[in-house]
Formats: C-alpha cells, sequence, structure tokens
C-alpha cells in the first residue's frame, strides 16, 4: 500500500459520496458483492471486539456493512475497475468513521494478498 504523504482530509460530506458510490457499485455486481461479504466476515470473524466496538459507535451491522464495501473497493481495485488510490482513500476514510484502524487495515491486507493464506483443510 502507498503511504500518503499525508492523510486524505475526510469529511462527512466525502464518507457519504463514497458509502452511496461503492454500495451501488458492489451490490450491483454479484461477483464483487460475494467476494467482498466473505472478506468482511472473515475479518469480523478475526476482530471481533473491533467489530462490536464499531457497532456500537455506529449501529448494529456497521462493521460488516462498511467493511463490504471497503472490500468491494480492493476487488475493483484489483481488477482495473478503479484506481488503487481510491481504495487506499476509502480505507483510511472507513479508519476515520470507525475511530480505528485495525478492521479496515486487516481487510485491506487480505484483500490484496499481503497476508500467508492458511491452505490446511478444516476438520469437520
Amino acid at each position: 500500500m502507498r503511504l500518503f504523504r499525508r492523510r486524505p482530509r475526510i469529511t462527512e460530506e466525502n464518507y457519504g459520496r463514497l458509502m452511496t458510490s461503492f454500495g451501488r457499485t458492489v451490490d450491483a455486481d454479484p461477483l464483487v458483492a460475494g467476494p467482498a461479504e466473505a472478506l468482511a466476515e472473515r475479518v469480523t470473524g478475526e476482530l471481533p471486539a473491533e467489530a462490536e466496538a464499531a457497532d456500537a459507535k455506529l449501529y448494529e451491522g456497521a462493521a460488516a456493512y462498511h467493511l463490504r464495501l471497503l472490500a468491494g473497493a480492493w476487488i475493483l481495485a484489483s481488477e482495473g475497475g478503479i484506481p488503487e488510490e481510491t481504495a487506499e482513500v476509502f480505507e483510511e476514510a472507513v479508519a476515520w468513521r470507525f475511530g480505528a484502524r485495525g478492521l479496515p487495515e486487516r481487510l485491506g491486507k487480505l484483500a490484496r494478498g499481503e497476508v500467508e493464506r492458511d491452505l490446511a483443510l478444516e476438520d469437520g
């Protein structure tokens, strides 16, 4: 992930535009929506305390919803549908909205393939 010289200025208006734009785009394409939802579920499952804190700050289900749209942004960026910088800014914006970086940073790393995958089969 590229590091900003300075962090982007995030406002309620900017955040609202990002959410509206990605809400329409991610939900419109099942090939983006499905993987985005799976990534969001994985991150909220890995970091349940952080997800609960985000939900408590905003509303029930907020962490999963915002992370799903962020995951969709990273998927679109990996496919060349949007510039990678747009997904980076959205990641910063989600961290701003949550008041914490843990969830969006973990999701971004997973979406970009920056973590080692566990390929072991689950017993079950």
